[in-house]
Parts: structure tokens; C-alpha cells; sequence
């Protein structure tokens, strides 16, 4: 009975001191978990626009386009992608201020943005006119910011 008791308060002992030793200790230093966590935020804005562009490119010939702007469907799809090329900088800016070393990643998606705005602002002439031209100019424009997209993510790949 004696040592059932001291056996369950050895093991309590254990127990809270192992619990102990382990509160507040951290795995990485704050500085290295926020740069992943950076990393984290920032490619997903590079994979929600690449995928974006991705919905908009089959809009890149004139009678795509016209379907596309008649349809309330296809419109809506498009409206969504487009909102997001608008917000491009903003969604950008709203991961937070970038880590030591990610200045050029930054560069690159904010390359990608100018192309990506471009077509938002013909994107929106195009539905007010019902244009299907600028819309396929739109696409296009979209479409050349990939090239900058992929580059920022390699930058973040190989940096990581």
C-alpha cells in the first residue's frame, strides 16, 4: 500500500515536471517561424492569382468573350478573378512586411500586379460596353502576369 502511494506521487512528480519543462519552449526562434509563416501567406496570394488567371484564360478569343460577357454564370467567375487582379497590391501588402532576403519575390508579385490591374481596368470597360475585344484584352493581359507569378514562387522556393 506504502509503495503504491509513493509510486503514483513519484509518477505525479514526473509527470508535472515533464509538463513543465515543456511550456513555453519553443521548436524554431520567432524569427524563423515568422518568415515560414510569411512564406505561407505570400504564395497563397501568388497560387489564388495564378489560379485566377488560370478561370480567365479560356476568354482569350472573341467568341469565348462574347459568351462569357451574355452568360450571368461565366460573368460572375469572372467578376470574382477580376476583383482579385484588382486587389492585387492590397492583397500583397496585407501578408505583412517581407522578412530579410524576399525583397526580389516581392518585386516579382508586384511586376505580376501591374499586368494583373491592367486587366482589371479593361476587364471593367469591357462589361460596361459589352465589348467582347476587351475582354480578350483583359485575358491576355492577365495572362502575361504569369510569367512574373511563377518567378516570384521559384524566389520563394529556392530561398526557403
Amino acid at each position: 500500500m506504502i509503495v503504491e502511494v509513493v509510486l503514483r506521487e513519484t509518477a505525479a512528480v514526473v509527470v508535472a515536471a515533464a509538463l513543465a519543462a515543456g511550456c513555453g519552449a519553443q521548436t524554431e526562434a520567432p524569427a524563423v517561424q515568422s518568415n515560414r509563416e510569411w512564406i505561407a501567406n505570400i504564395r497563397g496570394v501568388v497560387d489564388q492569382l495564378r489560379g485566377d488567371v488560370v478561370a480567365v484564360s479560356g476568354f482569350d478569343r472573341v467568341a469565348a468573350a462574347r459568351k462569357g460577357l451574355r452568360d450571368e454564370s461565366q460573368l460572375y467567375g469572372l467578376l470574382v478573378a477580376y476583383t482579385d487582379f484588382g486587389g492585387c497590391l492590397h492583397m500583397a501588402a496585407a501578408v505583412g512586411v517581407e522578412p530579410p532576403g524576399r525583397t526580389r519575390a516581392v518585386r516579382l508579385l508586384h511586376r505580376a500586379c501591374v499586368h494583373l490591374q491592367r486587366a482589371d481596368h479593361l476587364f471593367t470597360r469591357a462589361v460596361a460596353r459589352t465589348a467582347p475585344r476587351l475582354l480578350v484584352s483583359a485575358t491576355r493581359e492577365a495572362v502575361a502576369a504569369v510569367p512574373s507569378l511563377d518567378a516570384a514562387d521559384l524566389e520563394l522556393t529556392r530561398r526557403a
